[in-house]
């Protein structure tokens, strides 16, 4: 995976040109709900200048490219497939009077109402997180949620998601990926595992999610990948057996759990991993682990319908995941990557 000065300028421009065209769709969401952000009260810290941002959006993507040019992964330069993402800017430009319509009248309840008879999803599911329209239930919200994504971090999300590839990357060094299986959870659109099996394509993945509709999605995404398995379950219940993953990942899901159901969600991770196994979560940040964006953290449930993200954003999480010992953190922008390992079983002595 050998990396060049031209491949370089071409990285830095494709990051460029992502950050001005997801930031301009960022800022046109902010225009049109410029009143749900002018009734935010004071937040608690002080919130970052752009200089700041700007700063620290460098930092990530010069960690990027070390990272491929380290020979992690592949250099992200297919322009064709940047292409055909940023077709989802019309149906995210339609949605959004829909969305800031809701921010004004708090509506995040009407996908509650459409999923009044589906039983098998649990009423923290059924909201309109974001604002989204049709909560995580719909087709429609799935089309453009990872659209949604990179708007909301002006085209960081990628690279962000990236950064939870390293340590699985240095868990398969010496090991035959073949012989490995790797769970997905709240896999949603299968934008990660999309990645994952671009550089790992004998890794034995499987996408585990709450909504059909995003699993549909992802199925999508990977069906000319081989060695891939899809489940439709929740966290805190999955139908895996005891000791049966070796690395297990969880992005931007936590978050949007209840603290009932993150403990549960926690340890039937602890459970579903193999000793010696590795789990990956990558978040949002907390307090703390940058302090110049704390205020972020207090305006973002504030803005977005996110009605646990602040006990999240306060949870000690090697107490949360206490069946796996914390082994370290990576901070890339705004997320946390977290990594934490399954101890392994003591051998009897003789």
């Amino acid at each position: 995976m050998a990396t060049s000065r031209a491949q370089q300028l071409a990285f830095a421009g494709l990051q460029t040109a992502r950050v001005a065209f997801y930031g301009a769709h960022y800022l046109a969401a902010r225009l049109a709900g410029r009143e749900s952000f002018s009734a935010i009260e004071k937040t608690e810290h002080p919130v970052p200048s752009l200089a700041t941002m700007a700063r620290a959006m460098t930092e990530l993507f010069a960690q990027d490219w070390k990272n491929a040019e380290a020979g992690l992964y592949p250099a992200p330069l297919n322009i064709l497939k940047e292409a055909r993402r940023a077709l989802a800017s019309i149906d995210y430009l339609r949605d959004i009077p829909e969305v800031v319509n809701r921010q004004k009248r708090h509506g995040h309840s009407e996908a509650m109402a459409k999923a009044a008879q589906d039983k098998k999803l649990p009423r923290y599911f059924q909201q309109n997180f974001h604002y989204q329209t049709g909560g995580y239930l719909s087709e429609d919200s799935a089309k453009i949620y990872d659209f949604q994504v990179e708007a909301l971090f002006a085209g960081t999300a990628e690279a962000m998601r990236r950064r939870a590839y390293v340590p699985i990357a240095e868990y398969l060094e010496g090991r035959d990926p073949a012989k490995a299986t790797l769970l997905d959870i709240g896999a949603g659109t299968g934008r990660f595992l999309s990645f994952v099996k671009s550089v790992q394509p004998e890794l034995n993945v499987t996408a585990l999610d709450l909504s059909a509709p995003y699993l549909a999605r992802a199925k999508r995404a990977l069906r000319h990948a081989t060695r891939t398995k899809f489940i439709e379950a929740a966290a805190e219940d999955m139908p895996l057996k005891d000791a049966s993953v070796d690395i297990a990942v969880s992005i931007y899901l936590f978050h949007e759990l209840p603290p009932k159901v993150r403990a549960a969600a926690a340890k039937e991770i602890a459970r579903v991993l193999k000793p010696g196994g590795l789990f990956i979560l990558a978040d949002t940040i907390q307090y703390g682990d940058a302090p110049e964006f704390d205020g972020l953290i207090d305006a973002f449930p504030e803005l977005l319908h996110e009605p646990y993200y602040k006990t999240y954003a306060r949870t000690d999480l090697a107490k949360l995941f206490g069946g796996v010992k914390h082994a370290g953190d990576d901070v890339a922008y705004l997320t946390k990557i977290s990594v934490f390992e399954k101890p392994k079983r003591n051998s009897r002595k003789r």
